[in-house]
């Protein structure tokens, strides 16, 4: 238990440091309302018993004594009311901060998290700790602060006024209630292994309900629909075992308390009642008490809920605090990068492999002139994506392979990098929301997504990425809601939105990756004559531009086409020296033909 002990003193000084100390004037504010409930509650059964004296005596004077002492009894219950209200205020309103704060670090701390400690995250694991554990973490500041703080004040006074009434009777009823808390320690050190687990199993239930929706539809067309169920079940049965073992722990708690209460009872009946019909307590003192003792037990019986929200709470904490203990993508580091004009883009000697497996890049060189294009084409696995996610720094380049206007890129600010580039992946996302929202979501934080500059931009991109017609057949038009990940959307369609989205930034720097896959060879004719106009004024406008495509028609306009096969660059030249060279080049050309596309 000290070794437990131990290693949660860490991150419960920085969950303290971070999130609790902010609201320790709340904190206080409420311990000292559960002073005034609990001097309230021990209180209560001394008058109690002083009332039942006073009836006992049989005259006037101790009848009204005794209605007085009621209507004391009124006010002080009425008071236990109010008081114990504002307690759980002042302790729940500041746990929900916590909730809300600690919920927003963990989403933003994961937006900051390298790709490659996300890629060995499971996605229920993550959504478990930034939703299920920020609850835990609420009832430990909250349920379980209070709980604790009321039964660290309630045992003493209860103790005290007890000791007050009888000492001998106080110390004999008191041992079965010390045995009930010595098996609640005891039981506390299985519970927290087994919340502990409980956690982890619950973030695996989670990870395998979003993999099923996610893949819903393979699931369907495989007719694997029972597959998925075993598969869920399996998970579903092992966190049910677990979960009943919980609860019948924390069944079995309660029970033991209150036993041990029962004891502690019987034992102030038989040794009371004695002292009672020996002269040496009175009826009412006995009366007083029992209603301490039964008091007392309550208190200690409701350990056994806290003992669920702190160990569940303890298991968060800890799974939470080595998270936020990940270090996060420093973006600010390196020199600024303030590009006024699209900038020279070179790539010198590019060689990067994953982990320590062959190389997937193998001295890859190329440039592009300000607001040139240069095109990528290859086999699939030839490197074409890797590539433009080192350019993007979606992956980190090695150091001197990459440069921006004779400038390594590793040198500049992430930050700054990522203002100056509009990068279009493989396989586009799209929010959960309108077109509008979709699009606009790439304009750079200095524009106003409500502003007309934002109107201007917005229409631009609608015709630069050919969605006049799709957005007129469509009744809502740009207030379409697209569904998660835009499963209401063709494929082409959802491209072209996410190419609309790269192009309202006008970043100096476009990243294109076979952004035109999915489309229709009259689209993709409308849209390369798009791309092509936006260099067709100006360099000092057109957007330095990288094209990644497996289809030759797309790359036809570029100034320059690099051909990749197995990471290496085997051709290299414009599209007529290519087709003349009669390389891999022009034998990718002839096999894809001229034939009619179709937009999936």
């Amino acid at each position: 238990m000290r070794e437990r002990l131990a290693d949660l003193a860490g991150p419960l000084a920085r969950f303290y440091r971070g999130y609790v100390r902010r609201n320790v004037p709340s904190y206080v504010a409420g311990a000292v309302a559960l002073v005034a409930t609990n001097y309230a509650v021990v209180r209560i059964p001394k008058l109690a018993g002083e009332a039942v004296d006073l009836l006992g005596a049989g005259d006037r004077a101790a009848i009204a004594a005794a209605r007085t002492t009621a209507w004391e009894l009124v006010v002080l219950g009425v008071g236990i009311v109010l008081v114990r209200t504002l307690s759980r205020i002042l302790f729940f309103n500041p746990a929900r901060r916590v909730e809300y704060r600690v919920g927003v670090d963990v989403f933003a701390h994961l937006l900051a998290m390298p790709r490659t400690f996300l890629g060995r995250q499971n996605v229920g694991e993550l959504v478990s700790l930034a939703t299920n554990d920020a609850t835990a973490l609420r009832l430990l500041a909250g349920f379980a602060s209070l709980q604790i703080c009321n039964v660290a004040i309630a045992i003493p006074m209860h103790v005290v006024q007890m000791w007050r009434t009888h000492p001998q009777l106080t110390l004999a009823c008191l041992v079965p209630v010390t045995l009930g808390a010595l098996y609640m320690r005891h039981t506390i050190r299985r519970f927290y292994a087994l919340v502990r687990r409980g956690m982890e199993f619950l973030a695996r239930l989670s990870d395998r309900v979003l993999e099923c929706y996610a893949g819903v539809g393979a699931i369907r067309v495989l007719g694997a629909e029972r597959a998925a169920l075993a598969r869920f079940d399996e998970r579903n049965d092992a966190y049910l075992d677990l979960q009943l073992r919980v609860a019948s722990m924390r069944a079995f708690a309660m029970p033991v308390l209150g036993f041990s209460g029962l004891v502690g009872t019987a034992v102030v009946l038989w040794w009371g009642g004695r002292k009672v019909m020996a002269g040496e307590l009175s009826v009412g003192d006995l009366v007083a008490f029992s209603a301490l003792l039964l008091s007392l037990v309550s208190v200690l019986t409701s350990l056994a809920w806290v003992l669920a929200s702190m160990s569940r709470g303890m298991a968060s904490l800890r799974r939470i605090d080595a998270l936020l203990g990940e270090p996060e993508v420093d973006e600010q580091r390196g020199e600024a990068l303030v590009l006024s004009a699209p900038p020279s883009l070179s790539v010198r000697d590019l060689t990067f492999a994953y982990d320590e497996t062959e190389p997937v890049l193998c001295g890859v060189s190329f440039d592009v002139p300000r607001g040139g294009t240069v095109g990528i084409v290859g086999s699939t696995g030839a490197g074409k994506t890797t590539l433009l996610s080192l350019i993007a720094r979606v992956l980190e380049p090695p150091e001197r392979t990459i440069f921006v206007d004779g400038r390594d890129v590793k040198s500049v600010r992430l930050a700054d990098w990522r203002r100056a580039v509009a990068y279009v992946p493989q396989q586009p996302f799209l929010f959960s929301a309108t077109i509008r929202d979709n699009i606009l979501f790439g304009l750079p934080p200095e524009v106003d997504p409500a502003s007309p500059e934002a109107a201007r931009r917005l229409d631009r991109v609608i015709r630069l990425a050919a969605l006049e017609d799709d957005l007129a057949a469509m009744p809502e038009g740009l207030d379409t809601v697209v569904g998660e990940r835009g499963i209401m959307l063709s494929g082409g369609q959802r491209q072209r939105i996410a190419l609309a989205r790269a192009l309202v930034r006008n970043a100096p720097i476009l990243l294109l990756d076979d952004v035109l896959s999915a489309v229709d060879q009259g689209t993709e004719a409308r849209l390369v004559e798009a791309i092509a106009g936006l260099h067709g004024a100006s360099t000092a406008e057109a957007p330095t531009t990288v094209v990644v495509s497996h289809r030759t028609s797309v790359l036809e306009h570029a100034d320059h086409i690099v051909v990749l096969d197995g990471g290496r660059v085997v051709e290299a030249g414009s599209h007529d020296e290519l087709v003349r060279a009669g390389g891999l080049y022009a034998a990718i050309r002839a096999e894809q033909g001229r034939g009619e596309g179709s937009e999936r």
